[in-house]
């Protein structure tokens, strides 16, 4: 009796070990991002995720990510895209697993296309044409990077069509992210490129450009990290929409549950989530940078009456 008593336990205490394992495991595969204070005040941080997901059908897509690219897979500031995702897991047992190149990453997307890389998929790329390579896109794209004109609150510009933007003068950060055929449209429409987001504000608001275009979500977040959030104005609407998609093996793309992330991608819960979780990370960096003293160049005077960082609509004006 004392030994079965033993065999049982010994038993017992093994499958509590397996499980915790397993779970350790899980947890470890399941997105989180989580950044450190940086600039004197804290970065965004997200908490674990609760859920264990332990399905017999579980099925995963692990994507490459560029760690220097934010808001999509930033290591350094944090990410939304546990809590986009995770809706994704509990309905259709499908986790996306974000992993960072151990090289240089462009050199682990030219291995990933040659099909000489240990990895799936690439996390928030562009489309772009790529010859040669068997590699494929998951339609729809899972995100619009949406890129606005930028210009001082106490100076906007009108125009009814892009190409009126050459009768200005613009500036775009080399930081951004931006596909081939956005680019190819600021060459042709005269925009210049600058270092970082704070070289761009202050030629805004020192009046040596009339404007700057740049990505919503990283802009807002540069001109929070600068104390300048009430200092310019938005365009009402986007200039240019770039799609951002899951770019994947034939095998990833064929297998019979991409089907379910397809359809999840055009939902209106993964919409709602999307929006919740980009308005959110903005939130974070507003409470974070609150108090935040401008830069000695601000020189426009006061934002306009009746602005304030509560106030969304104060800073989108009609360009």
């Amino acid at each position: 009796m004392k030994k079965i008593f033993c065999i049982s336990l010994t038993i017992l205490i093994l499958v509590c070990v397996k499980i915790a394992t397993a779970e350790n495991n899980i947890k470890n595969n399941i997105i989180r991002m989580i950044g450190w204070e940086e600039n004197g005040y804290s970065e965004p941080r997200y908490t674990s995720v609760t859920h264990r997901y332990e399905w017999r059908d579980r099925f995963e897509i692990e994507l490459l990510a560029n760690p220097s690219i934010f808001p999509w897979s930033s290591v350094r500031q944090g990410s939304v895209f546990e809590k986009i995702f995770s809706d994704l897991a509990e309905k259709e047992h499908i986790v996306i697993i974000i992993k960072y190149p151990i090289r240089d990453y462009t050199q682990s997307v030219e291995r990933f296309e040659k099909s000489d890389e240990n990895i799936k998929g690439l996390f928030a790329t562009y489309y772009e044409n790529i010859p040669y390579s068997k590699n494929q896109y998951i339609y729809p794209s899972f995100f619009e990077n949406n890129v606005h004109i930028i210009t001082s609150a106490q100076k906007t510009i009108r125009t009814n069509t892009k190409e009126e933007l050459k009768n200005y003068k613009g500036a775009y950060v080399e930081q951004d992210y931006f596909s081939s055929f956005v680019l190819k449209d600021f060459k042709n429409l005269g925009i210049e490129k600058v270092k970082d987001f704070p070289t761009a504000y202050k030629k805004l608001l020192t009046g040596e450009v009339d404007y700057v275009v740049a990505s919503y979500y990283p802009s807002q977040i540069e001109l929070y990290k600068l104390g300048i959030h009430n200092y310019v104005a938005y365009s009402n609407k986007p200039i240019w929409k770039i799609p951002m998609f899951f770019r994947v093996t034939p095998e990833v793309a064929n297998h019979p549950r991409i089907t379910y992330l397809k359809k999840y991608l055009k939902s209106a819960s993964y919409a709602k989530a999307k929006e919740e979780g980009m308005d959110e990370l903005l939130e974070i960096y507003k409470e974070n940078t609150k108090g935040i003293v401008p830069p000695t160049y601000i020189n426009v005077g006061q934002p306009e009456e009746g602005a304030s960082e509560n106030d969304d609509e104060s800073t989108e004006k009609q360009i």
